[in-house]
């Protein structure tokens, strides 16, 4: 979460924000409107991105932090306005240059990053690709394709996508 320091001004009236305590925790609250400010957490879409003829599976090279030059599943933030299967669809696209279809839910994972302050709820979904060719989004540096067993040689940037990819495993067999 940000620090509650960071709200400063109110996001309704543009009044300045106070601390007090509201719903048992200090909260930003606008004494002009009566507006609160919660901290909630993000919600991230994350794919497993598989194909049909053989058993890998693509990780990416991060290229920003948290985690840069480290390993992950692609996946992003789901924006205002869209739903969990179009945020997924839309950032492996960006990320991949594929087009996929959506599986089974692999689970959920509750994050914090401290790096940048947000605590957020992963959703993992196994994919496949339909079409398209592997294209490198300015996010990343490289990709992949790998079994299971290999993925256990790279530096995985966040844990949630590790134990994702560990539950995905253990439900094929």
């Amino acid at each position: 979460m940000l620090p509650i320091e960071t709200i400063k001004f109110c996001t309704r009236c543009g009044h300045a924000m106070e601390l007090r305590e509201e719903s048992e925790r200090v909260r930003p609250v606008c004494p002009r409107c009566g507006y609160v400010h919660y901290f909630a957490p993000q919600v991230a879409a994350v794919a497993i991105v598989t194909r049909t003829d053989d058993e890998k599976f693509l990780l990416v090279q991060r290229g920003e932090d948290p985690g840069k030059g480290l390993w992950g599943l692609p996946g992003g933030f789901v924006e205002m306005g869209e739903t969990v299967y179009d945020a997924l669809t839309r950032e492996i696209l960006e990320e991949t240059g594929y087009e996929i279809e959506i599986g089974n839910l692999v689970g959920v994972w509750s994050f914090f990053n401290d790096a940048k302050k947000i605590a957020g709820v992963a959703l993992v979904y196994e994919t496949r690709v339909v079409r398209g060719e592997l294209q490198i989004a300015s996010d990343s540096t490289n990709a992949e394709w790998i079994t299971y067993e290999l993925a256990q040689e790279f530096s995985i940037a966040f844990e949630t996508h590790r134990e994702a990819l560990r539950v995905w495993n253990e439900s094929k067999t």
